[in-house]
């Protein structure tokens, strides 16, 4: 019986160091998966962020676009049969919505919004931006 017991502790001991290093080897595997991971930053430039050509918004490009906005960019629209609501994500990665007539701020209003378009005034001058957010000028 002593013999018996030995062996089992054996037994017992070779299962638990195997078990360490196949727990040992699995942590590498993530932090080697971990670490492949390309880093990406979707408020940094890019074309998602650019302007069009055209009858754009006048200014230095994406900075103007991004002041217009406040740092906002549409991500998408939501249509109900009563209301319609503009997704917006910013810059911390938080999202919020906003519905037409919506007052942002002093110097944004979300006025309209379209199936793949809204509509707002910044400091008195209307826009449009669409789901690429690309920010026009609105003709009147």
């Amino acid at each position: 019986m002593n013999m018996l017991n030995k062996i089992l502790i054996i037994i017992m001991l070779i299962l638990s160091f195997n078990s360490q290093i196949l727990a040992d080897q699995h942590d590498k595997k993530e932090i080697q998966e971990e670490e492949e991971l390309p880093a990406f930053n979707p408020f940094q430039g890019g074309a998602s962020g650019s302007i069009s050509s055209g009858n754009t918004v006048g200014g230095s490009g994406e900075q103007q676009s991004n002041s217009l906005l406040n740092n906002l960019k549409l991500v998408g629209i939501i249509k109900g049969e009563d209301k319609k609501f503009a997704i917006f994500s910013s810059p911390d990665g938080r999202s919020v919505r906003y519905a037409e007539d919506t007052i942002v701020n002093i110097n944004l209003m979300i006025m309209d919004i379209y199936d793949d378009h809204i509509y707002f005034k910044s400091n008195e001058q209307e826009y449009t931006v669409d789901l690429k957010n690309i920010i026009t000028k609105a003709e009147n």
